[in-house]
């Protein structure tokens, strides 16, 4: 806790705050997206990640499907790539943190999957990790397929459609 005593025109002011491990800038992801998918809507949080600072973050992903039909429903994480690294993961960027082979892949989640019903939300997670390489001033951007499907109706025909989300790692906050 940081506790700050200031006297101000002969008042007492006390302020009581909690500090960040070792003074670092405090957690800041944020952010929701949204893209049409199917009969439905591709939802997925959070859409930027703050600070870089090489962890894994969970990315919430579902699938509402908007005709409420009753139909079951589903949401799966296909490929993740991000445009700082090679398509397998394998190689890097500089100023991109630890080599790979210490730390492991920069994603994880690929072929996770998630069931509903109509009306309701289908929902399944991916991984990403916090970095961006300090050279790139554009940051990192990871790309996520996410396939939506729904099956039900007279003729239990199945419907599915891929599309692209995107959490971006940025190289700074503005300043």
């Amino acid at each position: 806790m940081i506790r700050t005593v200031a006297r101000v025109l002969g008042i007492v002011v006390l302020t009581v705050g909690a500090l960040s491990p070792a003074g670092a800038a405090p957690h800041k992801s944020s952010g929701s997206g949204s893209t049409p998918c199917n009969d439905g809507t591709v939802t997925w949080s959070p859409t930027t990640l703050w600070p870089p600072n090489h962890k894994m973050q969970t990315i919430t992903i579902g699938y509402t499907d908007n005709d409420n039909d009753g139909d079951m429903i589903g949401v799966m994480v296909g490929s993740i790539h991000d445009n700082q690294s090679s398509a397998d993961g394998s190689n890097e960027l500089n100023g991109s943190g630890q080599p790979t082979d210490k730390q492991g892949l920069d994603w994880s989640g690929t072929g996770n999957m998630g069931m509903g019903s109509d009306p309701g939300t289908a929902t399944t997670t991916a991984q990403v990790r916090a970095e961006r390489s300090g050279r790139d001033k554009g940051g990192r951007v990871y790309t996520i397929a996410v396939t939506c499907s729904d099956m039900g109706g007279s003729n239990m025909e199945m419907e599915m459609q891929t599309v692209n989300i995107t959490v971006t790692v940025p190289h700074d906050q503005g300043h």
